[in-house]
């Protein structure tokens, strides 16, 4: 079963500004507010299959949640790196960068293991609706270190980072990405 972006007719004054008119509910009731801003930053396409994600794994007993981390300025992609999280060299553009990227967490994860028996679920469901999960593939970090980025889903159906990172699409959505990281961070 697939998850719509749209739920409700009813309004929420918690999805606009607030100095707006009441939008239509977006969002189904049990979205925190961190999840609420995190889906308000992301690209919309990636912003619709993360719910479609989250909102599947709630539906088969999987405690998951959207992270705060939607979009990344270059500055945290750099800090991120250096700290060893990523192989995105500094300058590179990511799919974080552009608001198709995103974390989903699955208790005790992060304060414990994750548990990779629940985030392979995740993975084989999120890709299953043209999705894509790290969690099973492995890369060096900036010390030279394999590391699985359990957390981390993309939205961006038949297009490689090499290719994006060319096209005119990457510096449109880079802009918009990083003003609905400052309009709502």
């Amino acid at each position: 079963m697939a998850y719509d972006l749209f739920f409700h007719e009813e309004t929420d004054a918690n999805w606009g500004r607030g100095d707006e008119a009441p939008r239509p509910r977006a969002l189904p009731m049990d979205f925190t507010t961190t999840e609420r801003k995190t889906l308000k930053i992301l690209e919309p396409t990636t912003a619709a299959h993360a719910v479609n994600v989250v909102g599947w794994a709630r539906s088969q007993g999987i405690p998951a949640k959207l992270s705060h981390t939607a979009v990344y300025t270059p500055e945290d992609s750099t800090k991120y790196y250096e700290k060893g999280g990523s192989s995105i060299k500094p300058g590179r553009l990511d799919w974080h960068n552009v608001g198709r990227a995103f974390h989903i967490i699955i208790p005790p994860y992060p304060d414990g293991p994750p548990d990779l028996e629940l985030y392979a679920r995740l993975g084989q469901y999120a890709r299953s609706q043209g999705g894509e999960w790290l969690g099973d593939k492995p890369f060096k970090n900036s010390k030279g270190q394999t590391i699985y980025d359990t957390a981390h889903f993309e939205y961006h159906p038949g297009v490689d980072i090499a290719t994006y990172r060319q096209s005119k699409l990457a510096e449109t959505e880079f802009a918009q990405a990083q003003k609905r990281a400052r309009r709502f961070t």
